[in-house]
């Protein structure tokens, strides 16, 4: 009898649907008409991409704030009234468009807001922190953009048009019936020493063994610190990097669906 190796995830599913749903629509030609809020047609929440990356436009949910300015590598981190974001009709949401980007560089900025305030995108796919990042391998994550030291504080987002692609080699997953289900519940910090994504596709054999069918992911969102079950998301959107990077996670999930 074939055997289906499933893997459920708590707290990622939502980030790996939206996610795919929002890169696709990052990746629309340019808007031509604005809504009626003054924000461009077809831009998103977060960042969404135009001109084949050249372009950027940024749209925030700040509502009752008074000021928001765009900070960050391609601005020096300086306030800067080119970067200005413009406050919707409704007063709700501000947003700003950013051209002459490098396609191929990896921007980090943030929101400065009322002149106190700096946060990062709540819907960045990526964050850098100033405390937590320096405990990240290279193994686990290699080429991490360092985090811009001297030039701001806090969590900072980031933004990339090309990103590297992920070949899939399972296409014809089938997951079982929930009744055959067999589930292995883990951690991927506490159930593995080196705690990433490579090096839990490769104790699956393991798992096998015991007759599993199914893993089941605690929370792999950004959270708090390193050290945690991950139930303290903080960015819905973006992977915890302490566990790897996103194609390693897409492997981890490629290499679950070639057991089946």
């Amino acid at each position: 009898m074939k055997r289906f190796f499933y893997l459920i995830l708590i707290s990622s599913v939502l980030f790996t649907a939206t996610s795919c749903k929002k890169k696709a629509a990052e990746e629309t030609a340019a808007p031509t008409t604005a809504t009626a809020n003054g924000i461009p047609a077809g831009a998103n929440d977060g960042v969404t991409f135009i001109n084949s990356g050249k372009s950027a436009i940024l749209n925030l949910y700040a509502p009752g704030k008074t000021s928001v300015y765009l900070i960050g590598d391609f601005n020096s981190w300086k306030v800067d009234s080119k970067y200005a974001m413009k406050k919707s009709t409704d007063g709700t949401r501000w947003w700003i468009q950013v051209d002459n980007l490098d396609p191929a560089v990896e921007y980090a900025y943030q929101y400065y807001i009322d002149n106190s305030i700096k946060v990062a995108d709540p819907y960045t796919e990526k964050i850098l922190d100033p405390v937590n990042d320096q405990y990240i391998t290279s193994a686990t994550y290699p080429n991490l953009k360092a985090y811009p030291a001297g030039s701001t504080t806090g969590i900072v987002s980031t933004m990339n048009y090309a990103q590297p692609a992920y070949s899939w080699t399972t296409t014809s997953f089938t997951k079982p019936d929930y009744k055959n289900l067999v589930v292995y519940e883990l951690h991927v910090r506490d159930f593995i020493a080196a705690h990433n994504y490579q090096t839990l596709k490769d104790t699956l054999n393991y798992l096998v063994n015991l007759g599993v069918n199914a893993v089941e992911l605690m929370p792999v969102n950004e959270f708090e610190g390193n050290s945690s079950w991950g139930y303290n998301t903080s960015f819905g959107f973006a992977l915890d990097k302490y566990y790897g990077t996103k194609n390693a996670y897409k492997a981890f999930v490629d290499a679950c669906h070639a057991k089946g």
